[in-house]
């Protein structure tokens, strides 16, 4: 199978995710927010979950990480399995799933809301097993393991 040719917008997601792993979560924001009306017009699901889920995790805000977390979610319900495989994840869209409720539940417990912390790490949880045994699928696993 072929890999379809990705758009320029995975490499600026790309490029941001890597700004927040330098603790330059504003710069991050800065760069990612412009492609949203597009990314968000277009056809590609696997890259409006992305950009969503990317955008949560530099808001300082946890009402705002929250809502971008939510809508990554939401647009899981636009993404196939095949377009998940397509960009690099064997498990599918449920390879996604762990990491997004996860994400949830510390966006959730953040606001005081335990009940729905816990139902997202549950439901998370019940994902694991379509996480690669990879780097990736061993830091999500790890993270279920820490707990909340």
């Amino acid at each position: 199978m072929t890999t379809p040719p990705e758009s320029p917008a995975y490499a600026t997601i790309r490029e941001g995710i890597a700004l927040r792993e330098q603790g330059r979560s504003p710069e991050a924001k800065a760069l990612m927010a412009p492609l949203v009306a597009d990314v968000e017009s277009g056809d590609d699901a696997f890259a409006k979950v992305f950009l969503a889920h990317s955008l949560a995790d530099v808001h300082e805000n946890p009402e705002d990480e929250l809502a971008w977390d939510l809508r990554a979610l939401a647009f899981m319900d636009q993404l196939t399995d095949q377009r998940a495989i397509e960009r690099g994840n064997p498990g599918g869209k449920k390879a996604l799933l762990p990491s997004l409720h996860l994400n949830l539940a510390v966006d959730y417990r953040r606001l005081g809301d335990d009940a729905n912390a816990r139902r997202h790490f549950g439901l998370g949880q019940a994902h694991l097993d379509a996480l690669s045994d990879d780097e990736y699928g061993d830091s999500i696993r790890n993270a279920f393991a820490e707990g909340i």
